[in-house]
């Protein structure tokens, strides 16, 4: 429901009986929408990141990783908006920063694909920095590309990328 019409449109009621329950049966698992939200994007953020495993499992180099990951969030931007925004930006991923490691499997591997960047350019910089930087750019230019401003042009992602590692070489 989500892919098709985006996280406004899902309703509680609706969503129950796709699935054959009455809403009453859906409370007894949750309590609010927030913790379906929450329940949900942690479910999609395991699934994102063992896709992502299999997409980086070949490559060596974090920074070519990293590349990798980046193009691969932002194409999904393209192919999937709906499920994209609310993966990234529905009330429970906003929280990201806020909960302890485990909670979101993908958010924690990025954390450690940056902490590679980082050792192996010898950038001695807080790792959240970096994040909150490229995270930054990969949500804006998602909304960007989710909005029909722009289309995905890798050449730009890398570019981006190379500016923010040499900027937090300085």
């Amino acid at each position: 429901m989500i892919r098709e019409n985006g996280e406004d449109q899902l309703s509680l009621r609706k969503l129950a009986r796709a699935i054959g329950l009455t809403t009453g049966a859906f409370y007894k698992h949750f309590a609010t929408k927030d913790d379906l939200l929450r329940a949900v994007t942690q479910l999609l953020s395991q699934r994102e990141e063992a896709e992502m495993a299999q997409v980086l499992g070949q490559i060596t180099d974090p920074e070519e990783k990293l590349l990798v990951m980046a193009a691969e969030i932002l194409e999904r931007f393209e192919a999937d908006p709906h499920l994209m925004h609310f993966l990234f930006f529905n009330p429970a991923a906003r929280d990201v920063l806020k909960v302890e490691p485990g909670q979101f499997g993908f958010y924690d591997q990025v954390i450690q694909l940056i902490k590679d960047v980082l050792r192996k350019r010898g950038i001695t910089i807080d790792p959240q920095i970096l994040f909150i930087q490229l995270w930054s750019f990969i949500q804006g230019y998602g909304l960007l590309i989710d909005s029909g401003i722009t289309s995905y042009d890798l050449n730009l992602v890398r570019k981006t990328l190379k500016d923010l590692l040499e900027v937090s070489n300085d």
